[in-house]
């Protein structure tokens, strides 16, 4: 069947995610709290479901918690610290907007699903990818992340499309693509060359975004 939606995930397909700037993250965060990054680290890694359908101070409140912090103002440090990394690291790839454009030219709906922390919503619609899509879920406002069935099922029921008709493009963190292959939809692995794809992958796959539009009339 010709698809009539293509949906994309975010970190890691339309957006690269820099794990060495991630990494150094850890490291600024437990400094701001005054404890071992170490300890930082394990915690946080430790929250990381929950931080996606959650508020992000949530996550360092907890993390604060359980570690002890007390110190005033450190969680609000960190979220400036967060909030910043992540704008910087904010640049979509070189054929992410042309692809999306494109898309909506040839009359295909377009969609994002991301899993994801309370500051990425805004910072998504301070970028070049803001207006492009016709439906955006992101977990930590819905309550939902892949690669749970229902966060699927809100996306193609916004978009008004039957999930056979669609086609979910993902770097495959987090079984994105296990979780659209079993609601319906047609997978397709994004693999650049600076992602960390599943080991394993028989579907589709493609180099760069761009070549999303030769899967499609």
């Amino acid at each position: 069947m010709t698809p009539r939606a293509v949906i994309f995930d975010l970190w890691g397909t339309l957006i690269p995610f820099d794990f060495e700037r991630g990494q150094h993250m850890f490291a600024l965060f437990a400094k701001a709290l005054g404890v071992p990054p170490e300890e930082f680290e394990r915690e946080w890694r430790r929250s990381y479901h929950q931080r996606l359908v959650s508020d992000l101070r949530a996550s360092f409140e907890n993390v604060c918690g359980v570690l002890g912090v007390t110190r005033a103002g450190a969680v609000d440090e960190c979220l400036k610290l967060r909030v910043e990394g992540h704008r910087e690291m904010f640049v979509p790839r070189e054929d992410a907007v042309a692809t999306l454009r494109e898309l909506r030219v040839r009359g295909y709906s377009t969609g994002l699903v991301t899993n994801c922390s309370s500051e990425i919503p805004k910072l998504l619609h301070e970028s070049s990818l803001a207006g492009l899509f016709d439906v955006e879920v992101f977990s930590c406002s819905a309550g939902l992340r892949k690669p749970d069935r229902a966060i699927y099922e809100l996306a193609a029921t916004r978009l008004s499309v039957d999930p056979q008709l669609c086609l979910y493009v993902g770097d495959g963190d987090d079984h994105e693509l296990d979780g659209a292959r079993d609601f319906g939809m047609s997978p397709v692995l994004l693999r650049p060359g600076d992602t960390r794809p599943p080991e394993g992958w028989q579907g589709q796959e493609i180099a760069r975004l761009a070549e999303v539009l030769t899967l499609v009339p």
